[in-house]
């Protein structure tokens, strides 16, 4: 199984990111946090995500008689480079960018069974712009973007902190296509 099957599998998608706080899980804690997914088959996922290289273990304590795992994110794998892509086909793109979709709609849905919602209290937004960048100014953009969100994952998780899921995605205009139009 390659990384991006790994990570993009519905269930897995939704157990690597319980990991995305930067601490390791046990299966206990994990089905407490995951209690739509059944025990045998959190069991199987994180097997597979282990095997891909996107998880790993890294602690096996004694608890009574058997050996419970701590899991973690294994950090330099678990992101989608661009080599990983670079094979797939125009069907494989749609339907990971699917999957993906469908988490997000999943956890926005989970928010919104909140009883008292306040998109501004909560830090909630969706919003779409248009920038007109040339190559370099957006590698400049993406760097810059990237050093912000190291100042803040830095941040360990506490009673005064909510953990917030933070997702972009970046699609170039395609060009050829606004060139025929006009």
């Amino acid at each position: 199984m390659n990384k991006i099957d790994a990570i993009l599998h519905p269930v897995r998608f939704k157990i690597v990111q319980k990991f995305l706080d930067g601490h390791g899980k046990t299966v206990k804690k994990l089905t407490k946090e995951l209690e739509d997914i059944p025990q045998a088959t959190l069991y199987r996922q994180l097997d597979a995500l282990v095997k891909s290289e996107v998880l790993m273990v890294t602690e096996e304590n004694q608890v009574r008689g058997t050996i419970e795992k701590v899991y973690s994110l294994n950090i330099a794998n678990a992101n989608i480079t661009n080599d990983d892509v670079k094979e797939l086909t125009i069907e494989d793109h749609l339907q990971y960018f699917m999957i993906f979709q469908a988490q997000l709609t999943h956890n926005f849905e989970e928010y919104l069974q909140k009883d008292d919602l306040d998109f501004q209290r909560d830090g909630v937004g969706y919003r779409q712009v248009a920038m007109h960048l040339s190559d370099e100014e957006f590698a400049d953009f993406t760097r810059d973007l990237r050093e912000v969100y190291q100042t803040y994952l830095q941040k360990s998780p506490s009673p005064e902190r909510t953990k917030r899921l933070v997702s972009n995605i970046f699609i170039p205009e395609n060009q050829r296509r606004m060139e025929d139009d006009k």
